[in-house]
Protein backbone atom coordinates (compact mmCIF):
# COMPACT_ATOMS: atom_id res chain seq x y z
CA UNK A 1 0.00 0.00 0.00
CA UNK A 2 1.29 3.92 -0.68
CA UNK A 3 0.94 6.34 1.36
CA UNK A 4 -2.04 9.25 -0.65
CA UNK A 5 0.65 12.18 -0.52
CA UNK A 6 3.47 9.56 -2.69
CA UNK A 7 0.72 9.62 -5.34
CA UNK A 8 0.36 12.87 -5.48
CA UNK A 9 2.46 14.63 -8.22
CA UNK A 10 3.03 11.13 -9.61
CA UNK A 11 3.43 11.10 -13.65
CA UNK A 12 0.74 9.33 -15.80
CA UNK A 13 2.40 7.50 -18.54
CA UNK A 14 0.70 6.40 -21.41
CA UNK A 15 1.58 2.80 -22.36
CA UNK A 16 -0.01 3.49 -25.79
CA UNK A 17 1.41 6.35 -27.10
CA UNK A 18 4.85 6.15 -24.61
CA UNK A 19 4.42 9.39 -23.32
CA UNK A 20 3.42 11.55 -20.41
CA UNK A 21 0.28 12.61 -20.05
CA UNK A 22 0.12 14.65 -17.29
CA UNK A 23 0.73 14.69 -13.65
CA UNK A 24 -1.59 13.49 -9.66
CA UNK A 25 -3.44 16.56 -8.96
CA UNK A 26 -5.56 15.59 -6.76
CA UNK A 27 -7.48 11.92 -5.34
CA UNK A 28 -11.36 11.64 -5.61
CA UNK A 29 -12.55 9.61 -2.87
CA UNK A 30 -15.98 7.37 -2.97
CA UNK A 31 -16.86 7.66 0.75
CA UNK A 32 -18.93 4.54 -0.02
CA UNK A 33 -16.87 2.31 -0.99
CA UNK A 34 -14.00 3.73 0.93
CA UNK A 35 -11.98 4.03 -2.39
CA UNK A 36 -9.71 6.05 -4.51
CA UNK A 37 -12.62 6.63 -7.65
CA UNK A 38 -10.75 8.53 -9.75
CA UNK A 39 -7.25 10.50 -10.19
CA UNK A 40 -7.37 14.39 -11.61
CA UNK A 41 -5.12 14.91 -14.31
CA UNK A 42 -2.84 18.19 -13.46
CA UNK A 43 -4.37 20.71 -16.29
CA UNK A 44 -0.08 21.87 -16.49
CA UNK A 45 0.71 18.43 -17.82
CA UNK A 46 -0.50 17.34 -21.84
CA UNK A 47 -3.80 18.87 -21.78
CA UNK A 48 -4.64 21.98 -21.60
CA UNK A 49 -7.46 21.49 -19.06
CA UNK A 50 -8.33 19.70 -16.19
CA UNK A 51 -9.35 15.87 -17.08
CA UNK A 52 -10.18 12.49 -14.59
CA UNK A 53 -8.86 8.68 -15.38
CA UNK A 54 -11.01 6.79 -13.06
CA UNK A 55 -9.17 4.78 -11.08
CA UNK A 56 -10.28 1.21 -12.62
CA UNK A 57 -8.62 2.55 -15.83
CA UNK A 58 -5.24 2.63 -14.05
CA UNK A 59 -2.99 -0.32 -15.51
CA UNK A 60 -0.47 0.17 -12.38
CA UNK A 61 0.23 2.12 -9.65
CA UNK A 62 4.03 2.03 -8.87
CA UNK A 63 6.39 4.35 -6.92
CA UNK A 64 8.04 6.22 -9.75
CA UNK A 65 4.81 6.73 -12.13
CA UNK A 66 1.26 5.84 -12.91
CA UNK A 67 0.46 3.73 -16.02
CA UNK A 68 -2.76 4.06 -18.16
CA UNK A 69 -3.24 1.58 -21.35
CA UNK A 70 -3.76 4.83 -23.54
CA UNK A 71 -4.45 8.96 -23.74
CA UNK A 72 -7.95 8.61 -24.17
CA UNK A 73 -8.31 6.57 -20.42
CA UNK A 74 -7.96 10.74 -19.40
CA UNK A 75 -11.81 12.65 -20.10
CA UNK A 76 -13.10 15.80 -19.05
CA UNK A 77 -15.32 14.85 -15.79
CA UNK A 78 -18.38 16.33 -17.86
CA UNK A 79 -18.18 13.39 -19.95
CA UNK A 80 -18.00 11.25 -16.43
CA UNK A 81 -21.57 11.89 -14.72
CA UNK A 82 -20.86 9.86 -11.54
CA UNK A 83 -17.22 11.16 -11.22
CA UNK A 84 -18.89 14.71 -11.07
CA UNK A 85 -21.72 13.45 -8.43
CA UNK A 86 -18.15 12.71 -6.25
CA UNK A 87 -16.83 15.94 -7.30
CA UNK A 88 -19.86 17.74 -6.03
CA UNK A 89 -19.41 15.90 -2.44
CA UNK A 90 -16.07 16.98 -2.32
CA UNK A 91 -15.31 14.40 0.26
CA UNK A 92 -11.66 14.51 1.98
CA UNK A 93 -9.61 12.54 4.49
CA UNK A 94 -6.67 14.69 5.25
CA UNK A 95 -7.54 17.00 8.40
CA UNK A 96 -10.59 15.44 8.92
CA UNK A 97 -11.51 14.60 12.82
CA UNK A 98 -12.00 10.99 13.61
CA UNK A 99 -14.79 9.70 16.42
CA UNK A 100 -16.23 6.40 17.59
CA UNK A 101 -19.82 5.41 17.61
CA UNK A 102 -20.21 5.94 21.39
CA UNK A 103 -18.39 9.58 21.01
CA UNK A 104 -14.73 9.26 21.72
CA UNK A 105 -12.41 11.16 20.07
CA UNK A 106 -9.47 9.83 18.53
CA UNK A 107 -7.98 12.40 16.62
CA UNK A 108 -7.32 13.81 13.50
CA UNK A 109 -6.43 12.14 9.65
CA UNK A 110 -2.95 13.33 8.77
CA UNK A 111 -2.70 10.53 5.72
CA UNK A 112 -4.38 7.59 4.18
CA UNK A 113 -2.90 4.57 2.71
CA UNK A 114 -3.78 2.56 -0.54
CA UNK A 115 -3.83 -0.34 -1.73
CA UNK A 116 -2.53 0.01 -5.11
CA UNK A 117 -4.04 -2.72 -7.00
CA UNK A 118 -7.76 -1.80 -5.63
CA UNK A 119 -7.68 1.82 -4.80
CA UNK A 120 -9.31 0.57 -1.79
CA UNK A 121 -8.30 2.80 1.56
CA UNK A 122 -6.20 0.32 3.39
CA UNK A 123 -5.84 2.50 6.80
CA UNK A 124 -5.99 6.02 8.34
CA UNK A 125 -2.94 7.32 9.98
CA UNK A 126 -3.96 9.70 12.79
CA UNK A 127 -2.59 11.92 15.60
CA UNK A 128 -4.16 13.72 18.80
CA UNK A 129 -7.39 12.73 20.86
CA UNK A 130 -6.26 9.60 22.57
CA UNK A 131 -3.31 8.85 21.40
CA UNK A 132 -1.07 12.03 22.58
CA UNK A 133 1.86 11.09 24.29
CA UNK A 134 4.62 13.39 25.98
CA UNK A 135 4.99 14.16 22.37
CA UNK A 136 2.65 13.91 19.74
CA UNK A 137 1.89 10.28 19.03
CA UNK A 138 0.25 8.37 15.86
CA UNK A 139 -1.50 5.66 14.88
CA UNK A 140 -3.47 3.92 12.57
CA UNK A 141 -7.01 2.51 12.06
CA UNK A 142 -7.49 -0.02 10.08
CA UNK A 143 -10.02 0.71 7.11
CA UNK A 144 -12.19 -2.73 8.44
CA UNK A 145 -13.00 -0.32 11.65
CA UNK A 146 -14.71 3.32 9.16
CA UNK A 147 -18.36 2.98 9.56
CA UNK A 148 -18.53 6.25 7.48
CA UNK A 149 -16.71 8.65 5.49
CA UNK A 150 -18.40 12.19 6.07
CA UNK A 151 -18.44 15.58 5.06
CA UNK A 152 -17.30 16.62 8.76
CA UNK A 153 -16.15 13.65 10.82
CA UNK A 154 -14.98 9.70 9.89
CA UNK A 155 -17.27 7.46 12.04
CA UNK A 156 -15.36 4.37 13.72
CA UNK A 157 -16.52 1.04 14.98
CA UNK A 158 -17.38 1.28 18.79
CA UNK A 159 -14.39 0.51 20.63
CA UNK A 160 -12.43 0.77 17.86
CA UNK A 161 -9.55 2.65 19.78
CA UNK A 162 -8.35 -0.92 21.23
CA UNK A 163 -7.76 -1.95 18.05
CA UNK A 164 -5.43 1.17 16.98
CA UNK A 165 -1.90 0.12 15.96
CA UNK A 166 0.44 2.32 17.81
CA UNK A 167 3.83 3.45 15.92
CA UNK A 168 4.95 6.52 17.26
CA UNK A 169 3.77 6.68 21.03
CA UNK A 170 5.16 10.20 21.60
CA UNK A 171 8.32 9.05 22.94
CA UNK A 172 9.28 6.01 22.14
CA UNK A 173 9.21 4.03 25.35
CA UNK A 174 13.05 2.24 25.25
CA UNK A 175 14.16 6.33 25.07
CA UNK A 176 12.25 7.27 27.98
CA UNK A 177 13.09 4.69 30.11
CA UNK A 178 16.63 5.65 29.03
CA UNK A 179 15.99 9.08 29.99
CA UNK A 180 14.43 7.90 33.36
CA UNK A 181 17.42 5.92 34.23
CA UNK A 182 20.36 8.80 33.37
CA UNK A 183 17.83 11.65 35.41
CA UNK A 184 18.23 9.33 38.44
CA UNK A 185 21.54 8.48 38.03
CA UNK A 186 22.38 11.98 37.81
CA UNK A 187 20.04 13.09 40.59
CA UNK A 188 22.32 10.43 42.93
CA UNK A 189 26.03 11.45 41.75
CA UNK A 190 24.48 15.30 42.59
CA UNK A 191 23.86 14.38 45.91
CA UNK A 192 27.14 12.61 46.37
CA UNK A 193 29.20 14.68 45.46
CA UNK A 194 27.55 17.48 47.20
CA UNK A 195 28.22 15.16 50.34
CA UNK A 196 31.80 15.18 49.15
CA UNK A 197 32.56 18.55 48.46
CA UNK A 198 30.95 19.66 52.38
CA UNK A 199 33.25 17.19 53.64
CA UNK A 200 36.12 18.29 52.12
CA UNK A 201 35.17 22.03 52.76
CA UNK A 202 34.41 21.49 56.98
CA UNK A 203 37.80 19.53 57.06
CA UNK A 204 40.19 21.95 54.70
CA UNK A 205 41.02 19.27 52.40
CA UNK A 206 41.14 19.41 48.70
CA UNK A 207 38.77 17.11 46.94
CA UNK A 208 40.14 13.79 46.04
CA UNK A 209 40.49 13.05 42.41
CA UNK A 210 38.21 10.61 42.56
CA UNK A 211 35.15 12.46 43.89
CA UNK A 212 36.36 14.92 41.16
CA UNK A 213 35.70 11.87 38.64
CA UNK A 214 32.23 11.65 40.02
CA UNK A 215 31.83 15.30 39.51
CA UNK A 216 32.65 14.74 35.59
CA UNK A 217 30.65 11.63 35.67
CA UNK A 218 27.50 13.48 36.71
CA UNK A 219 27.86 16.47 33.99
CA UNK A 220 28.48 13.62 31.35
CA UNK A 221 25.42 12.33 32.31
CA UNK A 222 23.34 15.15 32.34
CA UNK A 223 24.80 15.95 29.39
CA UNK A 224 23.97 12.60 27.96
CA UNK A 225 19.97 13.82 29.00
CA UNK A 226 20.08 16.58 27.03
CA UNK A 227 21.55 14.12 23.87
CA UNK A 228 18.51 12.36 25.11
CA UNK A 229 15.56 14.55 24.56
CA UNK A 230 17.10 16.20 21.35
CA UNK A 231 16.94 12.27 19.85
CA UNK A 232 13.72 11.17 21.30
CA UNK A 233 11.56 12.49 18.14
CA UNK A 234 13.79 10.86 15.62
CA UNK A 235 13.63 7.93 18.13
CA UNK A 236 9.49 7.83 18.30
CA UNK A 237 9.20 8.37 14.18
CA UNK A 238 11.33 5.19 13.54
CA UNK A 239 10.07 2.58 15.77
CA UNK A 240 10.20 -0.52 13.52
CA UNK A 241 6.56 -2.12 13.41
CA UNK A 242 3.44 -0.71 15.11
CA UNK A 243 1.87 -2.58 17.85
CA UNK A 244 -1.48 -2.70 19.18
CA UNK A 245 -2.22 -0.16 22.07
CA UNK A 246 -2.65 -3.65 24.26
CA UNK A 247 0.51 -4.83 23.46
CA UNK A 248 2.20 -1.46 24.29
CA UNK A 249 0.04 -1.09 27.45
CA UNK A 250 1.48 -4.86 28.24
CA UNK A 251 5.03 -3.69 27.55
CA UNK A 252 4.69 -0.57 29.97
CA UNK A 253 3.36 -3.18 32.75
CA UNK A 254 6.52 -5.08 32.35
CA UNK A 255 8.99 -2.74 32.34
CA UNK A 256 7.74 -1.20 35.98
Amino acid sequence: MLPSKRILSLPIISLKEGQQIGLVRNIVIDPAAKSVAALIVDPKGFFKEQRIIPFNRVVSVGENAITVGAEKQAEKATNLPEMMELLKEKAALIGIKVITANGKTLGLIEEFYVDEESGAIACLEISGGKIDGLLKGKARLNADDVLTIGADVVVAAKDSEERLELFSKGINENVKQLFQVAAQKASRKGRDANSVLRKSKKNNLPSPSEETAELGEMVNTEAMIEDTLEQAQPAAADAPEPVSEAEADNRDNKMI
